[in-house]
C-alpha cells in the first residue's frame, strides 16, 4: 500500500517504523527537519518537509494516488484539517488522531465522516479501556482477547520461587489435554524474544506469552502460581487525559481515588468524575501517599505526563505493598527499565494507537481481522481468517514446509470450539487462527495465509 502519515511526532514515527517493516511505501510530512531526517536515516521511506495543510505539500506527497492517509500529527485541529484536505484531494481513506472524547460519540463520528474523515483515533480513551481490562484481570500482567474472547493471550511473569523455574517446557504443560487448552508461545528474557520448544527451560524473570482458551485459563494460572486478585480499591497518579478516562471506567466498579497536583485541574476533574475522590497534591510524597491509603490500595496506576514520575511512583507502590502497579510509559527506552523494577504492567499510546490504525493497512490477499503490536516485546499477534486453497491449508502443520522459525500459529477458532493446535492440526477453510510473529517472519506469515 502507499500509505502518508502527516506528523513525525512519536506515533507517526513509530508508525512508520512499522509500515516501512511491513514493506508498504510510506511517505511522512512534517515540518520538524531533524524528526525527518532521523527517520529517513533509519527506515526506507520518503520524506517531505513542509505542513499537511498545504495543497502543494500534499500533491508532492502523492496523496491522489495513495491508499491511506493518516494524520498523526501534534495539533488534533491540524489532523482533522488535513484528513479534509487530503479526501477531497482524492484520498480514499483517511484516519486523524484527536484529543477531544467528546468527538467519539456516534453522532460526532458520522459528522466527521461526512466532512470525509473515515476514522477518528483518541488514543487516550484506547489506553483506558486497556488499563481498565488490566485492573479487571488482575492475576496477569496483561491479557487480550481474541475471536470474541474465545481465546486469550495473557502476559506472566514468572518468580524466582516459582515451582516452574528450571523445569523443561514440556513438563510444564505434560499432558495432551492441557496442551490443547493453554501453551506459552513465547519468551522474553532480557532483550530477546523467544519461540519456546519442548526443551526449553523456563527461567526466573521470564516473562512468558500464553495463548488459552477459556477452558484452560484456570488452570494455566494454577500452574504458573497467578492468584486473581479481589479489586476494590484502585489510586490513579495523575489527571491527564489517560487518567481522567481511566477514572471514568472504574469509578463505575470500584472506589477509585486521583490524585492531581494543578489546583485548577484538581477542581474541574472533581466535577468532571461524579464517583471519583479527587485529592490535590504531590503524589510523588510517599507521606501524601501514605495518608491517602496507598497501603490499602489493590491496584496503583500512574499516569501523569511524566514517564520518571510513573515509574518511581510505581515502585514506590510495589514496596509498600501495593499488589498491582500499572505506568504510563511513553519513551520505549524505559520499557526494559520498568520491567525490572518489578512495575506489572506497562501502557505506552503510541503502541496502543498503532495497533489501531494498523488493522487499516492490511493486506486484502489475507484477511487478517486484527493486530496488534506488544508493548514489552518487538512482536505481532495477528487473528486471520482462513480462506480456500491458502497454503497452510495443503498439509498438517507439521509437515508446512518453510513455515518460519519465528512466528507460530498460538491458536485455533473452528466454529464455536477453540483450542491450541498440535503438529497433526490441520487448518482448514473458515478457521481463525492466531499467529504470533516476531519482524522477521512478518512477511514470510503472510505468504502461508494470501489468496
Amino acid at each position: 500500500m502507499k500509505i502518508i502519515i502527516a506528523g513525525a511526532g512519536e506515533v507517526g514515527q513509530h508508525l512508520a517504523r512499522i509500515l516501512a517493516d511491513d514493506r508498504h511505501e510510506v511517505t511522512v510530512i512534517d515540518v520538524d527537519t531533524q524528526n525527518l531526517k532521523q527517520l529517513s536515516s533509519h527506515l526506507d521511506i520518503l520524506t517531505i518537509q513542509g505542513s499537511a495543510l498545504t495543497i502543494s505539500v500534499l500533491n508532492e506527497a502523492g496523496v491522489a494516488q495513495c491508499d491511506l492517509f493518516i494524520a498523526v500529527a501534534h495539533f488534533p485541529e491540524m489532523n482533522i484539517a488535513s484528513a479534509v484536505i487530503a479526501k477531497q484531494l482524492g484520498a480514499p481513506h483517511t484516519i486523524a488522531r484527536v484529543r477531544d472524547p467528546e468527538l467519539l460519540l456516534e453522532k460526532n463520528v458520522e459528522l466527521y465522516r461526512r466532512m470525509g474523515i473515515d476514522s477518528l483515533i483518541y488514543p487516550q480513551a484506547l489506553a483506558a479501556q486497556e488499563i481498565a481490562t488490566f485492573v479487571e484481570r488482575a492475576a496477569t500482567r496483561e491479557s487480550f482477547d481474541f475471536a470474541d474472547g474465545l481465546l486469550s493471550l495473557f502476559v506472566l511473569k514468572v518468580e524466582e520461587t516459582a515451582a516452574v523455574v528450571g523445569k523443561y517446557m514440556q513438563e510444564i504443560i505434560s499432558s495432551q489435554e492441557e496442551l490443547q487448552k493453554y501453551r506459552v508461545i513465547a519468551i522474553k528474557r532480557g532483550f530477546s524474544t523467544i519461540i519456546p520448544k519442548g526443551d526449553d527451560i523456563c527461567q526466573p524473570d521470564d516473562i512468558l506469552y500464553v495463548v488459552s482458551n477459556r477452558q484452560g485459563v484456570n488452570r494455566m494460572l494454577e500452574t504458573f502460581e497467578k492468584k486473581d486478585l479481589a479489586v476494590s480499591q484502585v489510586m490513579i497518579l495523575g489527571g491527564s487525559r489517560t487518567g481522567r478516562a481511566t477514572a471514568k471506567i472504574l469509578q463505575k466498579q470500584f472506589d477509585v481515588k486521583l490524585i492531581e497536583i494543578d489546583p485548577e485541574k484538581a477542581r474541574r476533574l472533581s466535577q468532571q468524575l461524579e464517583d471519583t475522590l479527587v485529592i490535590n497534591g504531590d503524589g510523588r510524597s510517599m507521606d501524601l501517599l501514605v495518608e491517602e491509603g496507598i497501603q490499602d490500595t489493590d491496584v496503583f496506576i500512574a499516569t501523569t505526563n511524566n514517564a520518571e514520575t510513573n515509574i518511581l511512583s510505581c515502585y514506590l507502590a510495589k514496596r509498600v505493598g501495593v499488589k498491582r502497579a500499572i505506568a504510563e510509559v511513553e519513551n520505549v527506552d524505559y520499557i526494559g527499565l520498568a520491567t525490572d523494577m518489578g512495575i506489572d504492567t506497562l501502557i505506552n499510546k503510541k503502541t496502543i494507537a498503532a495497533n489501531s490504525i494498523h488493522k487499516f493497512t492490511m493486506s486484502s490477499s489475507a484477511d487478517i481481522s486484527s493486530t496488534r503490536h506488544l508493548t514489552q516485546c518487538d512482536a505481532q499477534i495477528w487473528e486471520i481468517v482462513v480462506h480456500e486453497n491458502v497454503k497452510i491449508t495443503k498439509s498438517p502443520l507439521m509437515e508446512m514446509k518453510n513455515f518460519p522459525k519465528d512466528a507460530v500459529i498460538g491458536g485455533v477458532v473452528r466454529g464455536k470450539n477453540a483450542f491450541i493446535p498440535s503438529g497433526s492440526t490441520q487448518i482448514v477453510a473458515g478457521d481463525k487462527v492466531l499467529v504470533f510473529a516476531l519482524p522477521s517472519a512478518v512477511n514470510e506469515v503472510k505468504y502461508f495465509f494470501e489468496k
